[in-house]
């Protein structure tokens, strides 16, 4: 009975979570009416743009003197501390920014950071610094508002919201108030793939949000007055009456169901375990940390969320008769695994960064669902109900997830990693959502999918069973399987419709394309490799995915299944006489130009002995601009995007030349971008050769761009992801790589890079590169002052170091966005001792699995860098990278470094004097 009431809470409170999610929006619309348009000329597309309008009327917000807005730029504490100010009608007051440093009383914002120093919100990041400068987080937004209402003791005296999915990524200081932000609908949060809604707290907050958000606080205060109200939350003055004493921290005697609010103990109040052995905890309100091995935690229910740390390295920790209606964070465990056994846990995040993991799920266990972060093994023997299981776009790319047991649905948002569905296993809906590219499926002997959905790029290989796919892109590849599924038909689907409606055939392994084109109201869809295909006579011509090869002469009938749908096409093999007559043999097709095989050279070939016919999706087109040259047919490339482009080359009329025909065929998918330096100038001229694969450094280019006068390229290729190498000998750059993606639904032009060139021969640079995930990843430099007295310290907040006008250091680029490069260049040699390391500035996931490189060029010789490479680890957010010293005579020495650690270098034993505090934000709040 227990154990459905259990099964019961629960539902009830993801219910709650999935009806937030429908409300919940990332724009605010209101009811008020909105002011006359200014003239800010880049706010058409953001959605806070009648709130900056709004606001830049009443004189809140002001735009740029270039009479932009710049709605998605980062915010600054300075400028945040002008709107709050404004906002709450307040006086500037330069008296209360006295005792900072870094502002000085001649600075536009002074009078602002001193207003709001003596309102309580802030006390800047030190005694002695504000950091106006230093960019606003989300969640940092979210508390200085809640201050700014005056709501930060409701907040803190609060239930935390649960539904919020990345809420134990919050700060510990700022988790209250971005909970109860939440609560109140102040802030919306993003709705996931998978309906849950997350936060990002971590991310930088733009001018766009804080305008939303300044806008509620201005004119819609009351109403969110009200809501407070009506949570009927208490200040903890108010609760005179102490907790029941006598129990564990975090713990309650369990015995009354309805306990009153005065008696209710902390929600934040966290219990550890650091010490292998066997606990029973009962019931409690609040969560619990498992940091230790060898851990079995029995007969316990937890009204909050239980963390598994990385503390557990590669041991076990058991769960038995355990029920979690919050978040179950596992982090930690080894290949032998976790084991979860007769328990109900409400959300399951498997987050442990190199992946070796398993987490087994056994005997009657009830998971709600459960969200891969990072690689791993998911294992149910003999589970009860186990929910949806999500592959987040957080699991690093080349990462490998197994899974093992039954599963009801498994929706995949990864790109690139490798999906094994062991032997014996069973999905019943397996969803490949849009985005989710190049993912390699093994389906291991005896493993079966009932029903299979693809809205991207994949591959599928092993004896595994698909029962039903329905594809709805192209370039899914079924060919490693060793029985093919069956293609369900889009229900969609009214009529297909086939082109050409006869073939003729002149030589053996001449090859002709038909299309088979389904008709739908909202748009037609190319069903050529979806349909079943067949020939009544394989003597005469054999057909895969419509292309028809002759082999014999005769005659035969190729027909095509699609649902209830079929088509039949004749086909006629007459083989040209004489035999010894040359043949063409294939054709390749790019979007521009159709390489041209023969079975033995022709000489005085030109364009008058070909016949060449296109289609885009069935539809016959005109190629523009034809010309032969050098076993090639040029012509101009086609503009439109995401159809299928199918060619035929054949003899002309009088088989002048040659007999037969080839077929090829080419989705026009392709990307682009920008190629900028560091200043945001554009790069023209610079060469790009593009691999197939993620970081595919070596092996065959498939195909070469160059940038325009604006470093702008455009590049055709199949849907995938890839590697383009730009930069290196012959050119001012550095020799460095871009990934991009090529998507069959969408042109991606928004592959930018930023290309670094070669330092001087006097210079030092560091580059730092990286993966997907996480996205921003920070580098920081910690070197002597000039004068020799104390240090500077260049970073993203503060990224050069000048002295009477000379550069000395800086950064020449912050990337925020995957990837990098990031690169920080020592323009002069100060005699001292340097520390360069990295932040994880995004947290999670976490850094030890992103490929992270850091090279070292010294002058121009960019050839042979020192190079260091991310350690193993858990989720340390420093990475100590190395030391260098210079002596007296500019000699620079390396001495390796390599390690993780969660303690700030910034505050730490590397920093002579604590100039640096303002990186360690918790010290604010």
């Amino acid at each position: 009975m227990l154990r459905k009431q259990a099964r019961r809470k629960i539902s009830i409170l993801l219910a709650l979570a999935m009806v937030l999610s429908i409300f919940s929006t990332n724009y605010f619309a209101f009811a008020a009416e909105t002011a006359a348009a200014t003239s800010l000329s880049d706010i058409d597309q953001s959605y806070a743009k009648a709130e900056i309008t709004a606001l830049v009327e009443k004189g809140i917000l002001a735009g740029f003197t270039d009479g932009t807005f710049k709605p998605g730029d980062s915010l600054t504490r300075a400028q945040l501390a002008k709107v709050l100010v404004l906002s709450l009608n307040k006086e500037e007051d330069l008296s209360g920014a006295a005792s900072f440093k870094d502002v000085a009383s001649s600075d536009w914002f002074a009078g602002y950071v001193g207003a709001l120093v003596k309102s309580g919100i802030t006390q800047g990041t030190s005694a002695s610094s504000f950091s106006p400068n230093q960019t606003v987080t989300r969640e940092e937004l979210a508390v200085f508002f809640i201050r700014a209402f005056g709501w930060e003791e409701q907040a803190k005296a609060a239930a935390l919201e649960t539904s919020l999915s990345d809420l134990n990524s919050v700060s510990v200081w700022a988790k209250p108030h971005v909970s109860f932000a939440y609560k109140i609908g102040f802030i919306k949060g993003s709705t996931n793939n998978d309906g849950s809604i997350s936060f990002n707290p971590s991310g930088k907050a733009d001018r766009q949000a804080l305008a939303r958000l300044a806008y509620e606080f201005a004119v819609n205060k009351a109403a969110y007055a009200d809501k407070v109200s009506a949570l009927g939350t208490k200040k903890p003055e108010d609760d005179k009456k102490p907790t029941s004493p006598g129990g564990n921290s975090g713990s309650g005697n369990g015995s009354n169901p309805t306990p009153t609010p005065t008696a209710t103990p902390n929600p934040e109040t966290t219990t550890t375990i650091n010490e292998p052995g066997t606990r029973s905890l009962g019931t409690l309100t609040g969560n619990v940390v498992i940091s230790a091995a060898d851990v079995t935690l029995k007969d316990t229910t937890i009204n909050g969320n239980l963390t598994l740390t990385s503390a557990i390295g590669l041991g076990d920790v058991t769960l038995d008769n355990v029920t979690v209606t919050g978040t179950t964070n596992v982090q930690g465990g080894g290949p032998n695994s976790i084991h979860v056994s007769n328990s109900i846990l409400a959300t399951v995040v498997v987050n442990k960064s190199d992946g070796s993991i398993r987490l087994v799920l056994e005997n009657g266990t009830d998971v709600q669902q459960v969200e891969l972060r990072s690689g791993g093994i998911i294992q149910a023997n003999a589970a009860g109900e186990i929910g949806p299981i999500s592959l987040t776009n957080t699991i690093p790319q080349n990462a490998t997830v197994t899974l093992n047991g039954s599963f009801d649905t498994v929706n995949v948002n990864a790109q690139q990693i490798n999906i094994s569905l062991a032997e014996g296993a069973s999905i019943g809906d397996l969803n490949v959502l849009q985005g989710a590219v190049n993912n390699a499926f093994q389906l291991y002997a005896g493993s079966s999918v009932s029903r299979l959905i693809v809205d991207a790029i994949a591959s599928f290989a092993g004896a595994g069973i698909i029962s039903s796919a329905q594809v709805n892109v192209n370039d899914v590849d079924f060919g490693g399987l060793t029985t093919p599924p069956v293609m369900a038909a889009d229900p969609s689907v009214t009529a297909v419709v086939h082109n050409p409606q006869s073939l003729d055939l002149t030589a053996a392994g001449a090859t002709k394309q038909i299309v088979l084109i389904g008709v739908r109201s909202q748009g037609d869809i190319d069903l050529t490799q979806i349909a079943a295909w067949n020939s009544s006579s394989s003597s005469v011509a054999e057909v895969v995915y419509g292309v028809v090869k002759a082999v014999g002469e005769g005659t035969t009938t190729i027909s095509a299944n699609y649902g209830s749908f079929n088509v039949e096409v004749p086909v006629t093999v007459s083989v040209y006489q004489p035999v010894t007559h040359p043949t063409i043999t294939g054709i390749v097709v790019t979007n521009g130009q159709i390489d041209v095989q023969f079975d033995q050279q022709i000489e005085d070939l030109s364009l008058e002995h070909f016949k060449v016919t296109a289609s885009l999706n069935g539809v016959e087109t005109q190629l523009r601009g034809l010309n032969y040259s050098n076993g090639k047919i040029n012509f101009q490339p086609i503009s439109t995007y995401g159809k299928t482009l199918y060619v035929t080359v054949q003899h002309d009329a009088n088989f002048t030349k040659f007999a037969g025909s080839q077929s090829g065929s080419i989705k026009l998918t392709g990307f682009g971008g920008k190629i900028t330096d560091v200043h945001e100038d554009a790069v023209a001229n610079l060469t790009i050769k593009f691999r197939k694969g993620l970081n595919a450094k070596t092996g065959d280019v498939v195909a070469i761009a160059t940038t325009d006068a604006n470093g702008k390229y455009f590049v055709n290729l199949p849907a995938g992801i890839y590697t383009g190498e730009l930069g290196g000998e012959g050119t001012d750059y550095i020799k460095s790589y871009l990934i991009g993606v090529a998507a069959s639904n969408v042109v991606n032009q928004n592959e930018n890079f930023t290309a670094i060139k070669i330092p001087l021969a006097s210079e030092t640079r560091i580059v730092l590169t990286w993966g997907l995930q996480p996205k921003d990843l920070d580098s920081h430099l910690i070197g002597p002052a000039v004068d020799g007295n104390g240090q500077f310290h260049t970073w993203y907040s503060k990224k050069d170091y000048t002295v009477n006008g000379e550069l000395i250091v800086d950064l020449d680029w912050d990337d925020v966005n995957s990837y990098g490069p990031e690169t920080t260049t020592l323009r002069k040699n100060v005699p001292g001792t340097y520390l360069f390391y990295v932040h994880n500035f995004s947290q999670t996931p976490a850094m030890t699995a992103s490929g992270a490189k850091v090279q070292v060029i010294q002058g121009t010789d960019w050839e042979n860098p020192i190079e260091f490479t991310i350690p193993t680890g858990a989720d340390e957010l420093y990475w100590l990278v190395f030391e260098f010293t210079i002596d007296e005579n500019g000699i620079i020495t390396i001495h390796p470094i390599n390690e993780l650690t969660n303690e700030n270098p910034a505050t730490g034993r590397y920093v002579n004097e604590r100039y640096y505090e303002e990186e360690n934000l918790e010290e604010e709040f």
